[in-house]
């Protein structure tokens, strides 16, 4: 099991830690290995976690930048970014 740790930058539109949840589990195809997503929301943006099983910290990476990219193309984020970086659990 792999985190990969980032923060969401708020664009133009505010979501709560639910739906940001909600997003990352929508934008996440069941071939990611997308165990558990935690994030805490704030009034600059969020900070989240996606847990993921892969079998190195370089396929987590990987995998977490096509989550984060199907994420961000959702209009419910318009104009957020993301500031990321790995773990190893």
């Amino acid at each position: 099991m792999y985190i990969v740790m980032g923060r969401m930058l708020r664009g133009r539109t505010i979501v709560d830690a639910g739906q940001l949840r909600a997003l990352v589990y929508a934008a996440a195809e069941p071939e990611d290995g997308l165990e558990h997503v935690y994030a805490e929301t704030d009034l600059e943006g969020a900070g989240t976690v996606l847990f993921l099983c892969a079998t190195s910290a370089e396929r987590a990476e990987a995998t977490a930048v096509r989550i984060v990219d199907r994420l961000l193309a959702q209009d419910e984020l318009r104009g957020w970014e993301w500031e990321g970086r790995r773990g190893e659990v």
